[in-house]
């Protein structure tokens, strides 16, 4: 059901849909004010199909509840939450740009490469907005970390004023919930970039987190996923083994120091990877000292500008979307192993209106 032309909540005017997934539609939007203020903005709206299912009404909520209590340049930020007509809306930021996957797509589409200074620059944003997160006081004063658990390249928003902004904490939870969001069993996130002990049933955490980052790197670097195949169940299985190519073999232009910082971050063993995000984007911006004589936010600017030009309706999904359709596998123990073994994905089990 498209709702361009209707206005939320009195004051949301719905322009045009920016982004549809199976599960969510986002709109560009006007809010007006007095003496001809107006402010463009974002507002996500769940489908009709789903106002019933608890889960992603659950997640809708925890989305705008985290993000309105995340205020910092790296992440998307969250306006209002408003009902109207029995169904909830989430006001937030209007970014105007594109986000990572529609630029590797873009690149690759075209047999060119990300810069590494460029994928690098991204990578210290991203870092910057997750830090916050991750170092999120509650009202309190004591540590609510936020864990975002579903860092992939179409939640890393690239603007035409070459900012990077984090988006989409709809997976999100935080220190200060006691109840989970995912059912037991169930690994949640986009698969390919899971960190390799959540895929055997350990809780997501700031080096989760990491895994994700480095994995997005990767991929931008080398214009291909880390962890991909067929099946869910082939991509689960690589990501348990987390076999990483070193990313020189296909970028050889790619510094020394630089493919050391991606070592660091998808080390197989969390113990073995960054301690927290600002400590990733130091590394990272160690290696920016090499990228002399570069302005990392112009050199962005244009990039986005130029990618632009090029996207095709499917290769946008906009900053602020989400479908809340994270893969899903479950697990089961067999004959008292210790470690969780798949034991099924979800195919042929998708809602009404979303997509396989």
């Amino acid at each position: 059901m498209d709702l361009t032309g209707h206005t939320i909540d009195g004051k949301y005017q719905l322009l045009s849909i920016a982004g549809e997934g199976g599960m969510a539609t986002v709109y560009k939007a006007v809010v007006r004010g007095a003496a001809g203020f107006q402010r463009t903005v974002a507002v996500k709206h769940i489908k009709p199909e789903y106002r019933a299912l608890k889960n992603y009404i659950d997640m809708f909520i925890e989305e705008a509840r985290v993000g309105s209590e995340l205020a910092h340049p790296n992440i998307v930020q969250v306006h209002d939450f408003c009902s109207d007509a029995g169904s909830y809306y989430l006001v937030m930021e209007w970014v105007e740009g594109i986000d990572l996957g529609a630029l590797i797509k873009v690149y690759s589409g075209q047999g060119r490469v990300v810069p590494w200074g460029l994928t690098t620059a991204i990578g210290v944003g991203l870092l910057r907005g997750l830090g916050a997160a991750h170092e999120r006081i509650a009202p309190d004063g004591t540590p609510a970390p936020v864990i975002h658990r579903d860092v992939s390249p179409h939640n890393v928003l690239l603007g035409v004023n070459g900012v990077v902004k984090l988006s989409d904490f709809g997976l999100a939870r935080a220190r200060d919930r006691a109840g989970s969001l995912t059912a037991p069993g169930t690994v949640k996130g986009k698969l390919s970039y899971l960190a390799p002990e959540v895929t055997f049933g350990k809780p997501n955490t700031v080096q989760s987190d990491l895994f994700g980052v480095g994995s997005v790197l990767w991929e931008a670097l080398s214009g291909e996923r880390l962890f991909d195949g067929k099946t869910d169940i082939e991509i689960f299985k690589k990501i348990r083994a987390c076999q990483v190519p070193p990313i020189m073999r296909r970028r050889p232009d790619v510094p020394q120091q630089l493919a050391n910082v991606l070592d660091i971050a998808l080390a197989a063993d969390p113990n073995n990877r960054y301690g927290s995000a600002d400590e990733f984007a130091h590394a990272l911006a160690q290696v920016m000292k090499q990228h002399v004589g570069v302005d990392a936010t112009g050199e962005l600017r244009a990039a986005v500008a130029e990618v632009r030009k090029h996207l095709t309706p499917e290769d946008s999904d906009d900053a602020s979307t989400s479908n809340y359709e994270p893969s899903s596998l479950e697990f089961s123990r067999a004959d008292g192993a210790s470690d969780p073994i798949p034991l099924e994905t979800r195919k042929g089990t998708t809602p009404p209106g979303g997509r396989k």
